[in-house]
């Protein structure tokens, strides 16, 4: 788009109205969208490798003047004072923001359905979920409604409805890109697993965005002054064995190995207790996945640092691993895209819980399909703040794959 629009061959007013006709047609179908702008949003006389794009923004980051819902009654009421800083560098690199998409009611949810806005839909088959918590903006994406935009992630909300929806997803290490603006806020405990990263249709776009959101800013507690680390060369590719993992393995020429054995069924139970028990009492009200734990009492402070201690045992060991295969190839989840309100099962996310649990970058990709069409996605994971290895890991994955196919409810009748 942006190489059409420099060479003229397509004008700015013509691309967002491609886009906008694309929303106009899909929107009534898949409800990707929570908001979509009358005039789209942009600041006049910015140039640079976003100029002219059209993207979307995930519900839970702010826009001033605009509430930042994510699905809760409540906050219907509320309005941004300002830009959440993201939103502030893709408008200062020329994007071009089309509207704000849907999420689960405050985000606690692997499926795209709250009160306020309803389900959103799978432009794969409008009878599939894409996913959560960044739903809305998959199913966006997918469906060409805009060419790329932000999400969320502390349990695979970034992954996850990338791998569902054919589209491609990037987590950074937690400090990579700030995420002042988000809600729910990210400080302590959140901010040790929930991170804001690109999400678009291939791996070379999400390094546009990535290069344009990354950097460091005061305003985020976690946010480092990052300097370029020396990148390992890789040689041998870990793997966890699953059939989609070798699907991506069949597409490129790499040397694989099974990557050292780690205690996955404790990596889920200690991310669970960070990420739904720890978070149950503080949000107050019943969500899908946290509603069990408001009968009990919320954690106490010996409880929280012996989980903190055993995170700690667990990612040292999870680190020393990747000293021997710098990249780790996993099922993103392991199977395709579910029907609406089936969900099968917290249990079933447990490959997205080892990077946030980590804090490690990782990356989805689509590899195939399932015996129903469905797209089929692995994920790639690497030491911290190695998300340019992992892109260009993604690339090249990406150039031995070839293009893939758009959802067919984003081609042109």
């Amino acid at each position: 788009m942006r190489r059409a629009l420099e060479s003229r061959e397509l004008s700015a007013p013509e691309l967002i109205g491609s886009h906008r006709r694309q929303v106009e047609r899909l929107q009534p179908v898949l409800n990707a969208f929570t908001c979509v702008f009358t005039e789209p949003l942009l600041l006049p006389g910015a140039d640079g490798p976003l100029s002219g794009i059209p993207i979307s923004i995930k519900d839970s980051l702010d826009i001033a003047g605009l509430p930042t819902v994510c699905g809760h009654l409540p906050r219907l009421a509320h309005r941004a004072a300002k830009h959440s800083v993201c939103v502030s560098r893709l408008l200062g690199a020329g994007a071009v923001v089309v509207g704000k998409t849907n999420t689960p009611e405050v985000l606690m949810n692997w499926e795209t359905h709250n009160q306020v806005y309803g389900v959103t839909r799978n432009p794969w088959d409008p009878a599939r979920t894409p996913g959560g918590s960044s739903g809305g903006e998959s199913a966006a994406i997918a469906a060409c409604m805009s060419a790329g935009g932000i999400g969320s992630d502390g349990g695979g909300s970034i992954r996850l409805p990338a791998a569902l929806t054919g589209i491609c997803g990037l987590k950074p290490t937690p400090g990579r890109v700030p995420a002042t603006g988000h809600f729910p806020p990210v400080g302590y405990p959140g901010g040790l697993l929930g991170v804001i990263g690109p999400m678009a249709r291939t791996v070379e776009d999400l390094g546009i965005l990535f290069r344009v959101v990354a950097g460091h800013d005061d305003s985020d507690p976690f946010s480092v002054p990052f300097l370029a680390v020396d990148l390992p060369v890789v040689s041998r590719v870990g793997i966890v064995e699953h059939p989609i993992v070798r699907m991506a393995l069949a597409l490129i020429d790499e040397a694989c190995e099974e990557f050292p054995k780690q205690d996955w069924d404790r990596i889920y139970e200690v991310w669970r207790f960070f990420f739904l028990k720890l978070n149950a009492h503080p949000i107050g009200f019943p969500t899908p996945h946290t509603a069990e734990y408001l009968s009990v009492a919320a954690p106490t402070g010996q409880e929280m640092l012996e989980m903190f201690a055993a995170r700690d045992a667990l990612r040292a060991k999870f680190l020393r691993a990747l000293d021997q295969f710098p990249i780790l190839l996993m099922p993103n989840p392991g199977f395709g895209a579910w029907r609406v309100g089936e969900f099968p099962g917290v249990p079933f996310m447990t490959s997205m819980c080892a990077a946030n649990l980590f804090g490690l970058p990782a990356i989805a990709i689509p590899v195939g399909f399932d015996a129903e069409g469905m797209p089929l996605s692995v994920q790639a994971l690497a030491k911290p703040w190695q998300e340019e290895l992992l892109l260009d890991f993604g690339m090249k994955l990406e150039a031995a794959r070839g293009r893939f196919p758009s959802a067919p409810l984003a081609r042109n009748k």
